[in-house]
Formats: structure tokens, C-alpha cells, sequence
């Protein structure tokens, strides 16, 4: 066994305890859960450490010296771990972390327990019978129904005392203001990463800046994710692609032929690179929202409209590039080429100007409105699921919520193409007809 039974252990603990963190921080609070998982993590590190500070000083080569060296590095690895589990005592609950730091010693219990019975005559003869086995399964599902059914009633206690609290400080609560509005718009949605920090270390100033622009910092996450996947797609070209160099190749051979059938060969490469980013970051920031314990960014509008500024103004920019000046205003009057047409045109330039000015707005109340109004779905089928616990007495919320993930993801997709076709619209609209007419009939549709 050895190692291998090392690495089993690893992989078990980790998903234990990130089901036990994700449980006690939706059935309880969320800073028990993020203690769960932080002491979980901690532990994992310190076997990891141990491990690798063992091979190195029982290795063939220990005497030599990049072994001493490594083996010194471990050790200090292990005095800063020490010294991080020292702040984490410090900053979350002991018990808590406590759990989580116990969940890989008792996945070691439990698989050597389970390996000394599996080799008994009593569980070969529990387990000839299919009858005995299924009532062995019964049975130890009653176990643990039982042994986790103290949770949500401890949620429904917490929950009480948290009203009660909230009611005897509702004088504070009024003089708080804009504060207060802000935190109760933040309970509309699932508990994040942010409001684990905000419930860890409420009065830092660091947290304070997090909580303050989480969108933008999410946004900025999902950039950098974009980002390494692109790196590592593309750091290393191979004639016989791999899965992610081929994946890659595929979603980028698909947008680029999609947006240059609209805006044409000429035009069509030339904005390819922006718009096909502009859907892919709008795409994955949409998603981003369905993992645990992350956030849309486009479910704030601020997010939403500086997208839309962005497109309005490179769309301005290439009318002035392309057009001219001249060009520009004789576009913004409608073009005018006879006598109806120069007649209309006092009528035209204010239209057009206020198209213009209307089109970031649509674009962005339109993209903000359906990611929020997707994730408030996902919230209240998610909070009619934990009621169920009222009547069901189950010891786990129905999540019913995970019936609308394919369509979060169909609206997700959808509400990305729908602002990118919009934007390469607009640019269509902007650049000179002329040129595209002369694009359709050097290359007619097949």
C-alpha cells in the first residue's frame, strides 16, 4: 500500500470534507463551513509536507547534498505551516477547525477498519445474500441520517437567535443605512468566498475593499482563468492537437466563422479577436455564477454596463476611423443623397444620436437583468428545497434548484451570443456599406 494508500487517502478526505464544509455552511453559517474546509486543507498540506520530507530522508541518496537541501525545505515548509495554523486558530473557530483538521486521520480509521472487516468471514456472510446486504445498506443509511439530523435543526436554532438579535439591535440596523441596504441585497444571493471573508474577519480593511468591489474582482478572476487556459492551449502548438489545443482550435474556428459570415471577409477579421473575447468573457462570467461559493459578475450592472460602454465606444471609434469625419455626420443624418432625404435629415440626426446613446443601455440592463433574474430563480427554488426540511424531516434540503441548471446554462450561452451578435451589429451598421456590398458580390453565399 504505502504511497498509493496515501493518495487514496487524500483524494477521499478532500471530498468529504469539502461536502461536510459545503453542508455545515448552508445548514448552519458560513464561517463553521470555511473553518471545516480551511482545517481540511491544513491537514492535507501537513501529510503532504510529511510525506515528501520522509522520501526524501529515507531515499537512496538522502546523504547527498540536494537531498539535505530538499529535506531543509520541507522543513521550513512545515514551520510556515505551522505558523498559518497558528493565524487560523486565531481567526476561526477552534472546534470547527478542529473537524476538518480530524477528517483524513479518520479516513485512514475508516478505510483500515473497512479493510479488516472485508477480510472476515462475518461480512462474507453478510454480503452472500443480497437480502442481508441490502438491509446492512439500510441500516447504515439510518446511521447516518440520524448522526447528521442535528443540523438543520441547529440551523433553525441559529436562525431564531439571529432573529432575535436582529430584532432587539433594529435601532442600530436604522442608523446603519446605506451599509445595512447593502448587506441585505448581498442575502438575496448564495454565500460566496467574499462573505466567508466578510464572516472570518468582519471589521479588516482589506475585507472591506473585497466586499466592496467583489464583482469587479470577480470579473477579474474569470479574466485570469480565460487567460491560463489560452496560455496553455496555445504556449506549444502541436500538428496533432491535444484536447485542450483542440478544444481551443474548435471554439475559435466556430466564432470566427460565425462573426466573419455577418460583418463579412473584409471587415469580418479584423473585429473577430474583440468580439469573439467579448462572448467568451461574457460566456464564462455567466457560468461562473453555478460553481460554489462564486459570483456572476454580470448580475451587477456595473459589470454589465462597462461592457456596454466599451462596445459604444469602439464602435464610435471605428465610424471616426472609417468613415471619416464627414462621413461620420453624413451617416448620422441618414445619408442623405436627394431632396426627401436632406429634408429628413434635421428629423434623422436626433434619432440617430439618441439610437446611438440607447444602445449601451439595452445591452446592459438586458444582459444584467436575465443573469440576476436567473440566479433569484436558483435562490428561491434553492430556499423552497431547505423548507422542505419542515415536513420532509430529511436531514439535507431538496435541491431543487439543480432542476434549472440546464436552462441556467442554455441562458448563460444564449444571453453571451445575444450581446456579441448585437455588437457586431452595431459595428456592421457603422462601417461603410458600400464596401460590403462589394464583399457580398465578390463572394456570393453558397
Amino acid at each position: 500500500m504505502g504511497l498509493e494508500f496515501l493518495a487514496r487517502v487524500r483524494r477521499t478526505s478532500l471530498w468529504l470534507s469539502g461536502l461536510a464544509a459545503l453542508m455545515v455552511a448552508t445548514y448552519l453559517a458560513p464561517l463553521p463551513g470555511l473553518a471545516i474546509a480551511a482545517g481540511a486543507a491544513w491537514s492535507l498540506a501537513n501529510l503532504e509536507i510529511l510525506e515528501r520530507l520522509i522520501v526524501t530522508l529515507t531515499g537512496t541518496d538522502r546523504a547527498a547534498l540536494p537531498s539535505r537541501a530538499r529535506a531543509f525545505g520541507w522543513l521550513f515548509a512545515l514551520a510556515l505551516l505551522f505558523g498559518g495554523g497558528a493565524l487560523l486558530l486565531g481567526v476561526l473557530p477552534a472546534g470547527w477547525l478542529m473537524i476538518g483538521f480530524g477528517a483524513p486521520f479518520a479516513v485512514m480509521v475508516a478505510k483500515a477498519v473497512s479493510g479488516l472487516l472485508l477480510a472476515t468471514g462475518l461480512w462474507a456472510r453478510l454480503t452472500r445474500s443480497s437480502w442481508r446486504a441490502a438491509l446492512l445498506v439500510i441500516a447504515v443509511g439510518g446511521l447516518a441520517w440520524l448522526a447528521v439530523s442535528a443540523l438543520p435543526r441547529a440551523g433553525a436554532a441559529r436562525a431564531a437567535h439571529a432573529t432575535a438579535v436582529a430584532a432587539q439591535a433594529s435601532g442600530e440596523a436604522a442608523a446603519a443605512g446605506s451599509e445595512s441596504q447593502h448587506e441585505g441585497q448581498k442575502e438575496l444571493g448564495f454565500p460566496t468566498v467574499v462573505t466567508l471573508l466578510e464572516a472570518a474577519a468582519p471589521e479588516a480593511g482589506w475585507v472591506r475593499f473585497v466586499v466592496r468591489y467583489e464583482s469587479i474582482l470577480f470579473s477579474a478572476l474569470v479574466a485570469l482563468i480565460l487567460g491560463v487556459i489560452g496560455f496553455f492551449a496555445s504556449r506549444n502548438p502541436q500538428l496533432i492537437p491535444g484536447p485542450l489545443q483542440n478544444a481551443v482550435e474548435g471554439v475559435v474556428e466556430f466564432i470566427n466563422d460565425f462573426l466573419v459570415g455577418i460583418l463579412g471577409p473584409r471587415y469580418g477579421p479584423r473585429y473577430v479577436p474583440f468580439l469573439g473575447t467579448l462572448f467568451l468573457y461574457i460566456f464564462a462570467m455567466n457560468l461562473f455564477g453555478l460553481l460554489p461559493f462564486m459570483h456572476s459578475p454580470t448580475a451587477s450592472l456595473n459589470v454589465t454596463f462597462a461592457l456596454a460602454i466599451t462596445v459604444f465606444v469602439y464602435v464610435q471609434y471605428t465610424g471616426f476611423k472609417e468613415l471619416g469625419v464627414i462621413g461620420y455626420v453624413d451617416h448620422m443624418l441618414g445619408s442623405p443623397r436627394d431632396m426627401t432625404g436632406w429634408i429628413l435629415a434635421p428629423l434623422m440626426l436626433p434619432i440617430h444620436l439618441l439610437g446611438e446613446l440607447a444602445k449601451p443601455i439595452s445591452l446592459s440592463c438586458r444582459l444584467f437583468g436575465n443573469i440576476f433574474g436567473e440566479d433569484m430563480l436558483l435562490v428561491a427554488f434553492a430556499s423552497l428545497g431547505i423548507s422542505m426540511l419542515a415536513f420532509s424531516h430529511l436531514p439535507f434540503g431538496i435541491p431543487m434548484h439543480a432542476l434549472f441548471f440546464p436552462l441556467a446554462l442554455l441562458s448563460s450561452g444564449l444571453q453571451a451570443m445575444v450581446f456579441t451578435v448585437l455588437s457586431t451589429i452595431y459595428f456592421l451598421l457603422m462601417l461603410p456599406h458600400e464596401d460590403h456590398e462589394h464583399d457580398r458580390e465578390a463572394h456570393p453565399a453558397h
